[in-house]
């Protein structure tokens, strides 16, 4: 008897947290659920954000996903160690091209994320919420610590958007 009320009482606290976890996470649809990277040349630092970001929103079931841009594109290629450094995470990004971040990916996105950049002057919407992030290393010096600080971000910057993930072990 003193098992079931345990039981019971347990199962009643779970659905409360489960209750007060889908009231926490931001409702989202097709037309705010992206989230933009914006670097320099769009073929670095946001393009290894938004594969990491991808990767995380997926495995968290999120509605979100990210897209890379650049400020500048210079290049319409992803640069060899960038390629190497991505692969070796399991990323394929060999076909990706870089593009100019522009109004209507401002537009589409519910989170603007610039990377060791600011918007070009070009580029006018209202601008959802935006954040900097201005401690990225430059990969092209050391692929994994640029990895490592736009990871640390990126948890970070899912716990924003979903700031309640409740993990009961389930698999």
């Amino acid at each position: 008897m003193h098992c079931q009320k345990l039981f019971l009482a347990l199962g009643l606290v779970i659905s409360f947290l489960l209750a007060a976890c889908s009231a926490a996470i931001p409702r989202t649809n097709a037309a705010n659920s992206q989230v933009v990277f914006v670097c320099e040349h769009g073929n670095v630092k946001s393009l290894m954000a938004a594969e990491y970001f991808n990767e995380l929103a997926r495995a968290r079931d999120l509605p979100y996903r990210a897209i890379s841009r650049g400020a500048a594109p210079d290049s319409d290629t992803v640069p060899s160690p960038i390629i190497t450094g991505l692969r070796a995470d399991g990323f394929d990004v060999s076909s990706f091209h870089p593009a100019a971040v522009t109004s209507a990916d401002l537009s589409s996105s519910s989170h603007v994320v610039l990377i060791g950049t600011v918007l070009p002057a070009t580029v006018s919407a209202a601008t959802p919420q935006t954040e900097a992030w201005t401690d990225v290393p430059p990969a092209s010096i050391s692929f994994a610590a640029a990895r490592d600080s736009i990871k640390a971000h990126i948890t970070s910057l899912i716990e924003h958007l979903a700031p309640c993930t409740l993990d009961l072990g389930v698999t």
